[in-house]
């Protein structure tokens, strides 16, 4: 098909959207859950539809987990409820996130690159970091998708004269706040910054605080309100571990140092955002100017990027797609600066390049097991394949001779991915755990292993564990009055049943 055709009112919009359609869906379906972060995910969405309990959210029916907020959770169980339990419906709504945000670009592009007004979603689109965070059943692209509606909401009340659109920027908000709690209100940050020292900027809005702030405040910290009335002392762990810790602390181990910051986020922007962002910058440099000289347009992304960047690399807990919900603005700054640049062959072909490289990653990724069965063993080893919990429930199901009803970790990290395939729960147990300093949420471990095995075994229970812990549990179980039996191997892990002393 001709580019040059597609890139002609009126199709250019409908082929960035298909362009991104097709990107998005293809092999959603098609890889395994990859635990730890799909399988939490997953876990607690499928723990809401068990139970029916849709305000408090569990892991396991004996702990909490309010590690993020509900509405991932929400849209995962309303996913796998009207499309079954699999992995399409898992991942799908932060593929229809990624394609709101899309969608989105295309209606306020013309606001930022008039000339071009499809490329800033065009550049979004084909981002690598936003092509492939789309396949994966996290909170960044929902979190992404609420912010950038946000601002959609804020650039159509101040560059359109529709201020009645300020109240979907405070709803937008408050999505993002119920998404992923504070870091969703960077963006919020940005637009008081920018009221705050841009007065002079003509044709600044008003905020709407009459309305706007109450709306926020109802739709963003009402179920807050709920869950910490229902739980005494989710509270204290709301603002410690989840603002403090991450915020001032090293307690989550994730890069924590002085540097880690331009380490993690230097390698995501400037592997993330290619292959634009090298012509942008050029672009840019020889237009020259100064913030100061910027259209009210351009400061408005810069200083929405400066300050989620500010924030960002403060915060001493650091993944690379937390600075997922920048790359909306990014990409309508790319659109800007190169809006009037040439589109030549050699750049539409850089496109195409890593089109074709992110597509050769999700089917290497979607195709991993068959690919590790043609390498030598060896390479084969060194790939993640121990994350993929379908795998993980197909080997587990051929080594117990009955159906699957809970399976329980023992000192071991719990594979929360089973869940969808098994129907089963999932249960950490450590074995010198104290149940009295057990936290609220977030918990280290669900029961300590003496417990666990005097309670009355339910039927379908399975234990796994490194083979060095097989001796301790066996002897814990025979102590509890209980004779574990060996079923056998998955991977470097042994599995156990359990019947009662006596029990042929």
């Amino acid at each position: 098909m001709n580019v040059r055709f597609l890139l002609q009112p009126p199709h250019r919009a409908l082929a960035v959207f298909a362009l991104a359609v097709a990107t998005t869906l293809l092999f959603l379906g098609t890889r395994g859950l990859w635990d730890p972060d799909e399988g939490r995910f997953s876990n607690v969405a499928l723990q809401i539809l068990r139970s029916g309990d849709w305000i408090s959210l569990y892991r396991h029916h004996e702990t909490l987990h309010f590690t993020k907020p509900p509405v991932t959770y929400w849209a995962i169980a309303a996913s796998v409820s009207a499309l079954g339990w699999n992995e399409w419906a898992v991942r799908l709504p932060g593929a229809l996130a990624h394609l709101g945000i899309v969608a989105l670009l295309l209606r306020i592009g013309r606001h930022f690159a008039p000339r071009r007004p499809w490329l800033p979603a065009l550049v979004y689109a084909t981002f690598p970091l936003t092509m492939l965070a789309s396949g994966i059943a996290t909170t960044d692209t929902p979190l992404a998708f609420a912010t950038t509606l946000a601002f959609a909401c804020y650039v159509i009340a101040r560059f359109e004269s529709r201020p009645a659109w300020m109240l979907g920027m405070w709803a937008g908000f408050a999505l993002a706040f119920m998404t992923k709690g504070p870091p969703g209100l960077i963006g919020l940050a940005a637009v008081l910054v920018l009221h705050a020292f841009g007065r002079r900027d003509a044709g600044l809005p008003s905020l709407r605080l009459g309305w706007g702030l109450p709306l926020f405040v109802v739709l963003g910290f009402s179920w807050y309100l709920v869950v910490v009335v229902k739980h005494p002392g989710l509270l204290e762990y709301f603002v410690h571990h989840e603002v403090v810790a991450r915020v001032a602390s090293d307690v989550h181990g994730r890069y924590p140092e002085w540097w880690g910051g331009l380490y993690v986020y230097g390698l995501t922007l400037g592997l993330g955002a290619l292959p634009w962002w090298p012509w942008a910058l050029a672009a840019w440099r020889r237009g020259g100017g100064t913030f100061r000289d910027a259209a009210p347009t351009t400061r408005l992304l810069l200083a929405w990027l400066g300050v989620g960047l500010l924030v960002f690399m403060l915060a001493r807990s650091r993944l690379p797609l937390y600075v997922l919900p920048l790359f909306a603005p990014l990409a309508l700054l790319i659109g800007r600066a190169l809006e009037a640049a040439p589109l030549g062959r050699a750049r539409w072909a850089a496109v195409a390049a890593v089109l074709a490289l992110v597509i050769g990653v999700k089917v290497l990724l979607a195709y991993l097991p068959q690919v590790a069965e043609a390498l030598p063993a060896r390479t084969a080893e060194r790939l993640p394949l121990h994350k993929n919990a379908r795998e993980w429930a197909e080997r587990l199901d051929a080594v117990v001779p009955y159906r699957i009803e809970e399976v329980v970790f023992v000192n071991d990290m719990a594979r929360y991915g089973l869940n969808l395939y098994l129907h089963a729960e999932i249960e950490k147990t450590d074995v010198d755990g104290d149940l009295a300093s057990k936290p609220i949420s977030d918990a280290p471990f669900d029961d300590v292993l003496g417990h666990e095995l005097r309670e009355k075994q339910p039927p379908g229970r399975v234990f796994v564990m490194r083979p060095a812990m097989a001796a301790r549990f066996e002897a814990e179980a025979r102590d509890a009055g209980v004779m574990p039996t060996r079923l056998g191997a998955v991977r470097d892990r042994v599995v156990y049943t359990l019947a009662p002393q006596g029990t042929p």
